[in-house]
């Protein structure tokens, strides 16, 4: 008996960031309970330096159907936008830098709709808002899709689609507890403690710093009062690298060569549990990351989120969980705020309410591949459409045209000819009737 298709998550998971890493393992466990394999797909297949994350099929295979699906799942992350991927070391002359970005929700839709299976939204972000030239597309992406939800209230009016519905739920990353217990992370971190020649006993202040959150400032000045902070309250100060595509081991780094006293410098983690385990065992958490800030908490550990810059995704997540008061504009106000914490609350029981209704309606869009089949053909019509009004006629034809140079020997390219070689030799190989007519059937492309 054949094993049914498996559903393609989609997004930046052949990358070492630790909060992307963890969505398609998120939504593994969703999925399995209702029956269904999770396969992560990525602009490219380059595996993660984790060895608990999964690896990913290269987009490329999702859209020519050499990874068979039984649906799409895209997201999360920051991820619904047209940037192309260029500008990141690792994706520089790759095949992907130009298009793996939107490939990853707008290819996404594409091959939902050449491959006739159902797609939706995982609570991805929208970091910016979109041209009038590709609002039609964006929209029409929209309404193919069976199930559309992002993670705040910014990234919906930035879609700008009145007339589809778009759920706001907060980011699946805040189910972290239900994949790993904080009981199963307790060995992981003694682990960890071992490692880094810690005692068993250590008190961590967990913090983060992107680049990002010191531009202007002084890290000699920042790492120092994030030293006596830590000192102050009987704390190991932990420098923690959770983003290697954001430059965080070496700003990690940097930080820890102006600190005096015992540290923790967390810039190899081995495994995505190792990073969770640390960060659910601290002590208080102060960073520039969500999602530190989010697993953290999750596991009841009190925070400080500094917002610099207050990207929307910040304050869209403290909504979700009613404490806004946990964002801070810069490290020194960060720091005043973090002395007034002392216990973590956890998540609100909203928060779990809403993942839940979330994940139904995604099952349910798997569960149903009829529904938005129109609306996926309309929206190959809209990209076709889309492309040919941008790029001209050309580029729709591209498949079809006759490569007449490369079947044609002594030929060195189409429409020129070489030395002794007439011009219309080109079309000696092209197919012919009895009479020596060209007979119309199609050449190779």
């Amino acid at each position: 008996m054949t094993a049914p298709a498996p559903i393609l998550v989609t997004g930046m998971f052949d990358m070492d960031n630790f909060g992307d890493l963890l969505f398609p393992l998120l939504a593994s466990r969703r999925l399995a309970l209702a029956g269904l394999e999770a396969v992560a797909v990525a602009p490219s297949n380059s595996r993660p330096g984790f060895a608990d994350a999964m690896e990913p099929r290269a987009a490329a295979d999702m859209l020519t159907g050499a990874c068979p699906a039984a649906g799409i799942l895209i997201g999360g992350g920051y991820m619904i936008h047209t940037s192309p991927l260029s500008f990141l070391d690792r994706y520089r002359g790759a095949e992907a830098a130009s298009w793996g970005g939107p490939g990853l929700w707008i290819g996404a839709t594409l091959a939902a709709a050449l491959h006739d299976v159902p797609i939706a939204w995982n609570a991805p972000g929208v970091p910016h808002p979109f041209s009038a030239r590709q609002r039609p597309v964006v929209h029409a992406a929209l309404r193919a899709a069976s199930h559309v939800a992002v993670r705040d209230h910014a990234s919906r009016r930035l879609l700008g689609a009145s007339d589809v519905p778009v759920s706001v739920v907060p980011d699946p990353v805040a189910d972290l507890p239900l994949l790993w217990p904080r009981r199963m992370l307790t060995d992981v971190f003694h682990g960890l403690l071992r490692r880094k020649r810690m005692a068993g006993d250590t008190r961590l202040l967990a913090i983060h710093v992107r680049n990002r959150s010191i531009a202007g400032e002084s890290p000699a000045r920042i790492a120092a009062a994030l030293e006596t902070f830590a000192a102050e309250r009987g704390l190991v100060p932990m420098l923690l690298a959770v983003g290697e595509s954001h430059d965080d081991p070496a700003v990690a780094r940097l930080l820890a060569g102006s600190f005096t006293a015992p540290h923790l410098l967390l810039d190899d983690p081995m495994e995505l549990r190792e990073v969770a385990a640390a960060l659910a065992h601290s002590a208080l958490y102060v960073g520039a990351s969500l999602h530190g800030y989010m697993v953290a908490a999750a596991y009841g550990v009190p925070g400080i989120l500094v917002g610099r810059p207050a990207y929307h995704k910040f304050a869209g997540f403290l909504d979700h969980i009613g404490r806004p008061q946990d964002l801070a504009p810069d490290w020194w106000k960060a720091l005043t705020a973090a002395a007034t914490r002392r216990n973590g609350t956890g998540f609100p029981a909203s928060v779990a309410v809403a993942l839940d209704r979330h994940w139904h309606a995604v099952i349910a869009a798997f569960r149903a591949p009829a529904q938005r089949r129109a609306e996926r053909a309309a929206f190959m019509r809209d990209l076709l459409r889309a492309g040919v009004l941008r790029d001209g006629p050309g580029w729709a034809m591209q498949p079809v045209v006759s490569r007449l140079g490369a079947s044609s020997p002594g030929v060195s390219s189409p429409g020129v000819s070489s030395p002794g070689v007439s011009r219309h030799a080109a079309l000696d190989g092209l197919p012919r009737d009895q009479g020596g007519q060209l007979d119309g059937r199609t050449p190779a492309v």
